[in-house]
């Protein structure tokens, strides 16, 4: 039974890394950076650049992405000790003391198609075009518990593996921003409003297991109850006893399903503010994202309860081959199988598939900045981020400096989660009136990855044109 649990721990495990390959959220490194345009990302008020004209074309403005786990790899396969020392181990132990209650794996991915910010003498306006996608795979530590102890230890009891999750989507977002000076070198503030276009969307309402284990040890019984919602263009087939088989992707083929999807809107919003408490201390605010995708174009519902008793498999036919009356062990594990594929595939409902949302995931930024001269500041940032009933907050101290008008680097420290080895970095390089840059919030991940709980980077190019001058501030300006 331990080798059972052992393959079924791994199979979780890749399913799990397969969820969870697709991750993003916006570095906290990347706020305060001098003379980069896309701080106005994370607070429509903040700009960091002073260019009266700033354009992004696709493919050259900008890839983002971001992957976020509460444990590492190395928690799951590590190099062994002793006689295993040149080989890599399952650890099932270690893998479940690095668990919480509750697990997530998040990861994000983002795609600019085209970008345009225009500087007037006291507002900014700005028009984007960028192709987003988010996953989301969460699990409780019960259900590794159970793999790892097997059920002897709950003979007679009803054992909750708790809740499964799978969430993700992939939409188009078209954003206007405008910010304005309300108080002359002292207050700014900024909205942008975004229109969001749902490609696809997978949506696990629920999805909840249990397993019921006779006191005598004679039979074990598997529940589950789960629905999960699905939009794309792809159609759900059943077999001759209305089990579901599968899925008709031939839809999938024409990309024109996806890039004229019209049935499946959404809006969201960015609100931010900057005021200048001093001539060398700024304050800065924002939330980002208030707002969620309705789909209900190509909608599937999947709604399934469905129960499992396990009674052992009777190989006493199967042990001498000249018997009139042998039966082959494959066979009967075979048909053993095949019942537990029947009673947890979910069959057609008879009830329709409703419309479905997807909120998009809110995020607060509350910093500011302490000016040691016009080249040189320190900031502090702290990012609560909020998807469902999953919350995280970061925070991050950061060095910013601008050499010579061309050269912009950044060094963060971040806390994250539970994540305290973060060391960020920030450069951006500009030549002419094209300005190249990559920033990240965890650059030791790449040293040492199987140690990484959290991963991300921005890299791409801007094009800067003109040069917009903000009078000087002064003691008696700011009062």
């Amino acid at each position: 039974m331990k080798n059972i649990h052992t393959k079924i721990l791994v199979f979780s495990l890749i399913l799990m890394a397969v969820n969870s390959a697709i991750y993003a959220q916006e570095s906290n490194t990347l706020q305060f950076m001098k003379g980069m345009p896309q701080s106005n990302l994370q607070n429509p008020a903040l700009h960091n650049d002073s260019s009266s004209l700033v354009i992004g074309f696709p493919g050259l403005s900008g890839l983002y992405f971001d992957f976020n786990s509460g444990f590492a790899v190395n928690d799951v396969i590590h190099k062994g000790t002793g006689s295993l020392a040149d080989s890599l181990v399952l650890d099932i132990d270690g893998f479940h003391n690095s668990l919480k209650t509750t697990n997530t794996m998040e990861q994000n991915f983002s795609l600019p198609l085209f970008y345009l910010g225009i500087r007037g003498k006291k507002s900014f306006f700005s028009l984007g075009i960028t192709e987003k996608e988010q996953a989301r795979f969460a699990f409780d530590k019960n259900l590794v518990t159970f793999l790892k102890e097997g059920n002897a230890p709950y003979m007679g009891q009803n054992f909750d593996l708790g809740d499964i999750s799978m969430n993700s989507y992939q939409y188009l977002e078209v954003a206007l921003g405008y910010s304005n000076e309300l108080i002359k070198n002292k207050l700014t503030v900024g909205l942008r409003a975004k229109a969001l276009f749902g490609r696809f969307a997978m949506q696990t309402e629920r999805m909840r297991l249990k397993v019921e284990t006779a006191a005598d040890g004679s039979y074990l019984n598997l529940s589950s109850d789960m629905k999960i919602n699905l939009s794309a263009p792809v159609t759900p087939e059943y077999d001759e006893e209305g089990y579901f088989s599968g899925m008709n992707t031939d839809g999938l083929d024409d990309p024109m399903n996806f890039i004229f999807v019209q049935g499946n809107m959404g809006m969201a919003f960015d609100l931010g503010a900057v005021y200048k408490l001093t001539p060398k201390i700024t304050l800065s605010g924002s939330i980002v994202d208030l707002g969620k995708i309705s789909f209900k174009e190509d909608v599937v519902s999947l709604n399934h309860v469905s129960n499992y008793k396990w009674e052992g498999i009777d190989f006493s036919k199967s042990i001498d081959e000249s018997q009139a009356d042998y039966v082959d062990p494959a066979d009967l594990v075979d048909d053993e199988m095949k019942k537990i594929e029947d009673s947890f595939k979910p069959k057609k409902s008879e009830i329709g598939s409703d419309p479905f949302d997807m909120s998009i995931p809110t995020k607060i930024y509350l910093g500011g900045t302490y000016s040691v001269n016009d080249k040189f500041n320190v900031g502090l940032l702290d990012r609560i981020y909020k998807n469902g009933d999953f919350s995280q907050n970061t925070l991050t101290l950061s060095a910013n400096t601008l050499i010579g008008n061309f050269l912009s680097l950044t060094g963060s420290y971040s806390m994250i989660g539970n994540s305290n080895n973060n060391l960020g970095l920030g450069m951006a390089i500009r030549l002419g009136f094209m300005q190249i840059y990559v920033v990240g919030d965890n650059v030791l991940a790449a040293a040492d990855p199987a140690k990484a709980t959290f991963v991300n980077a921005r890299f791409g190019m801007n094009f800067l044109f003109g040069k917009h001058k903000k009078p000087v501030v002064t003691e008696q300006t700011i009062q």
